[in-house]
């Protein structure tokens, strides 16, 4: 494309993901740039192609389409780009009412935004941002497994759901690296930060393959067809539930998730400590998780920080316990610690979580359905 000294040349895909995404990529004298609601990123180059670095860095954007001249403008900036292309933009219809389809939706598409924006940090090298990404793959697999009655699709919202846990399965070992990395420095020393930053380098490269592989960008893609089959759905063909107003039907869905909850807290009080108890706490652990992002999607401001925070600190030291196994650590003072801290927080499990059951009781209590 050949521009004026003056010119600035802007690149999307043809079908403007890149700013449909709140981003503009743009090119001047050689001097890339893009647009970001974090702020600019700048990239040296050419006018004779978008650099190979810019491509990867946009993969949850593109999708692997290809970047192509959308406008030739005098100046730069997003808000110049959308104006010069506003008549592209339409947005499609979307469900504008309190119906619980229509709330469960709206969370659905800020996750989805959520992730791009965590991929595109992951791939920049930003603070956080694998952690950003798991949340959002886990906050997606949350509203699948609690409202398919609102949403419908069980069946491919099964198969999304499953792919989203191997992308969290992949993503999991930088992240919780990380943190036991953190966790080690009271005692860390020179063999045990060997050990842990051989394990960060393995799980950074885990993660890379994983965000590089086409089965990502088939996750993508399916959650894209997954949105627009439940938006574009005609209303009157919409389950009864997902046709009530949200405040009438969700908060009976939560019931059902806090009653998971509930049998799995049970079970943990009825195990002896071993491996299998581990394990019952994992799976408290799990399902607490659901019960927050059925809330949240809910409209609800879930109360769970401290019970999750008890859940998060039991098993940070069951998994800190397996790298002083690794490390040839059996007895001592760590390892005590560890273990002792993982039996306080199963001793705390079910005052704390009859506290919060108490506490979230009034979500469903008079909610009109199901009470």
């Amino acid at each position: 494309m050949t521009t004026t000294i003056a010119d600035t040349a802007f690149f999307d895909t043809d079908s403007l993901r890149l700013l449909r995404g709140g981003l503009a990529l743009s090119v001047r004298a050689g001097d890339w740039r893009l647009d970001t609601p974090d702020g600019p990123v700048d990239f040296a180059g050419s006018d004779l192609g978008v650099p190979p670095t810019l491509s990867r860095l946009l993969r949850a954007y593109t999708r692997d389409d290809e970047l192509v001249p959308v406008a030739h403008l005098p100046g730069g900036g997003i808000t110049r780009l959308r104006a010069a292309v506003g008549d592209r933009l339409v947005p499609p219809e979307r469900p504008p009412d309190g119906s619980a389809r229509g709330v469960v939706l709206e969370y659905v598409r800020r996750q989805l935004a959520a992730l791009a924006a965590a991929d595109l940090a992951v791939r920049r090298g930003r603070p956080d941002a694998v952690h950003r990404m798991r949340v959002a793959a886990r906050r997606l697999r949350g509203v699948f497994s609690a409202y398919p009655e609102v949403l419908g699709g069980r069946k491919l919202l099964r198969e999304v759901g499953g792919a989203l846990r191997w992308l969290g399965g992949e993503l999991a070992p930088a992240r919780d690296t990380e943190v036991h990395w953190a966790r080690s420095r009271p005692w860390a020393d020179e063999r045990s930060d060997a050990y842990f930053a051989a394990l960060t380098e393995e799980a950074g490269a885990r993660a890379r393959r994983a965000l590089d592989s086409r089965r990502y960008v088939q996750l993508l893609n399916a959650l894209d067809v997954l949105e627009l089959v439940l938006a574009e759905e005609p209303r009157r063909e919409w389950r009864k539930a997902a046709r009530r107003p949200a405040a009438k039907v969700l908060p009976r869905l939560v019931r059902v998730v806090a009653a998971d909850v509930d049998a799995r807290v049970a079970r943990v009080a009825a195990l002896p400590a071993g491996p299998a108890r581990d394990r019952a706490v994992h799976d408290v652990r799990k399902a607490a998780e659901r019960l927050r992002y059925a809330l949240e999607a809910a409209g609800a401001k879930p109360a769970l920080r401290e019970f999750q925070d008890l859940l998060g600190e039991f098993q940070d030291a069951v998994v800190a316990r397996e790298h002083l196994r690794a490390l040839a650590v059996r007895d001592g003072p760590v390892h005590d610690g560890e273990a002792a801290a993982a039996a306080r927080c199963v001793e705390a499990l079910p005052s704390a979580w009859h506290a919060l059951r108490e506490d979230l009781r009034p979500l469903w209590t008079g909610s009109g359905e199901g009470t």
